[in-house]
């Protein structure tokens, strides 16, 4: 039994598409990644404690990593039986995911393709990666 999986990921959330001898089933994994943006006029990004300055974007910078971190976690524990890995989406957080999934012993020898996408309904998923998988047996 041959299982593919297609993965579109952004930082919100990863909808994983699996081929498996022919029937696909979709399952979407939401991150817990807290993205707050500071806004013009907001004031300092950094405070005063006491004699010293403290600057919060370290510990932000540590926080975020971790939740990258375990929402990565997350989405290898599904597909850990997978044979060939199609990943695709937005920005830069597919290939942090290929960095970790190769980091990770058992995903070194499967076949993993990375590409760009834009957001696409579950339809347009579904029809991207059969058509990724096509002829690929």
């Amino acid at each position: 039994m041959k299982k593919q999986i297609g993965i579109w990921l952004n930082t919100d959330k990863a909808v994983l598409v699996s081929l498996t001898d022919g029937n696909e089933s979709i399952h979407t994994i939401e991150s817990q990644i807290e993205s707050r943006e500071r806004f013009p006029g907001e004031g300092k990004n950094y405070s005063r404690l006491g004699s010293m300055l403290v600057n919060p974007s370290k510990k932000l910078t540590e926080k975020r990593k971790h939740q990258l971190h375990h929402y990565f976690n997350e989405i290898l524990h599904d597909i850990d039986d997978a044979s060939s890995i199609y990943l695709f989406g937005p920005a830069k957080t597919k290939k942090l995911f290929e960095k970790e999934m190769k980091s990770h012993h058992g995903f070194e020898q499967k076949v993993i393709e990375v590409e760009n996408a834009d957001r696409m309904t579950n339809n347009q998923l579904i029809a991207k990666v059969k058509d990724h998988f096509k002829g690929r047996g």
